[in-house]
């Protein structure tokens, strides 16, 4: 194996690795990058066996070949070379050696041929979705995916396909138990998903990650019954999926919430954020008492004191009292995209809703929390 290629495009293509390659495990060859020259281009592929990146770059191929090093070290020395040309040749014994300028590493490799295959796909099953809209839904829903290991099947994001007056749409659910975050965009019918399939917590966010620096453009996706596949330029992403059932989220989205207050989303947003910076690290709750024309927002810390902060709304029903954690109202907020949104309360012992004021009347995007306790 013997090629030569640009110093940033290396360097980009070994960077998308870096996050999934060399984490803890007991395999050696997980924490390499496989190296393969052929014809024009270089492929880089890492995995951890859930998550797998294949990455393809231009450079000038003079022999073809493969090989597998250390990800982590050689992204450290390419990293630190000159911006100049990068020259790798395929040595004995798996070592490769690394010229750039003057400067010149011999990096030990283990046999490529122990290296995980990815999944095998076929290229005429996928669908295409545009960055912009995967990136949006994400951002709306892996929030609320719970980080618990013991919940192994909150541990995702569900993608499912739905149609509503004969239109495709696609729907991202993701809850931890406390909270739920719903999020339907109208699409092209990407095959796959017809009975709903969970995506792993930290597969969402690799796509994230990948797509990150990129606004326009086209992603190619598909899942089979185990894997999700999604193709991103020249990027390749393989996510094998969480083996379980979705709770049946439909039925704990209240139907009865008939108090509907209109609020500022960035005035509520500020008092929540001046609030709660006398709860605790646990998370203890805030007290809203919600009152004709305003709410009063409360909380009492032993340790270390207590606030206070009315901020107006449109309400005009009853007076009663509820509470919530403040992170995760802070959070629902953050994503949604409106200038007003509506708060829809039933009683202080039942789940909340908040949606876009755009959307309150047929809502295309929900949060629901759980009330506390105060």
């Amino acid at each position: 194996m013997d090629f030569e290629i640009e110093k940033r495009e290396f360097l980009k293509g070994l960077g998308l690795i870096q996050g999934i390659a060399g984490r803890k495990t007991t395999l050696p060859i997980l924490t390499h990058v496989l190296m393969e020259a052929n014809k024009e281009s270089v492929l880089l592929t890492g995995t951890d066996l859930e998550i797998g990146i294949r990455e393809e770059l231009s450079a000038k191929v003079y022999q073809e070949g493969k090989t597998s090093v250390s990800a982590k070290k050689l992204f450290e020395i390419v990293k630190e070379l000159p911006d100049e040309s990068v020259h790798i040749q395929k040595k004995e014994n798996q070592w490769i050696r690394i010229q750039c300028g003057k400067s010149i590493f011999n990096l030990s490799g283990l046999d490529p041929e122990e290296f995980p295959s990815l999944p095998a796909y076929n290229e005429d099953d996928f669908s295409q979705i545009s960055i912009s809209l995967l990136s949006e839904m994400i951002e709306k829903t892996v929030f609320a995916a719970s980080n618990e290991d013991s919940r192994y099947h909150l541990n995702g994001v569900l993608f499912l396909r739905t149609k509503q007056e004969g239109k495709e749409r696609l729907r991202m659910v993701a809850t931890d138990g406390h909270r739920l975050s719903l999020v339907d965009r109208e699409t092209q019918s990407v095959r796959g998903i017809e009975k709903g399939i969970i995506v792993p917590k930290k597969g969402v966010l690799e796509i994230k990650r990948v797509i990150s620096d990129k606004e326009e453009g086209e992603v190619k996706i598909y899942f089979d019954p185990t894997h999700g596949f999604l193709k991103i330029g020249k990027s390749l992403i393989v996510i094998r999926l969480i083996d379980g059932e979705f709770p049946e989220y439909e039925q704990v989205i209240p139907k009865e919430n008939d108090k509907r207050i209109e609020v500022d989303k960035e005035r509520v947003y500020g008092c929540l954020r001046r609030v709660s910076t006398m709860t605790s690290e646990r998370g203890e709750g805030i007290k809203f008492s919600i009152k004709s024309r305003c709410i009063e927002l409360s909380t009492f810390n032993q340790d270390f004191g207590d606030a206070q902060e009315e901020v107006d709304v449109n309400y005009e029903g009853s007076s009663f009292e509820i509470g919530f954690n403040s992170r995760y109202l802070l959070e629902a907020l953050n994503v949604m995209d409106t200038p007003n949104v509506v708060i829809e309360l039933k009683d202080e012992g039942s789940p909340g809703i908040i949606k876009p004021l755009s959307s309150a009347e047929s809502p295309d995007q929900l949060c629901i929390i759980m009330p506390m306790r105060i």
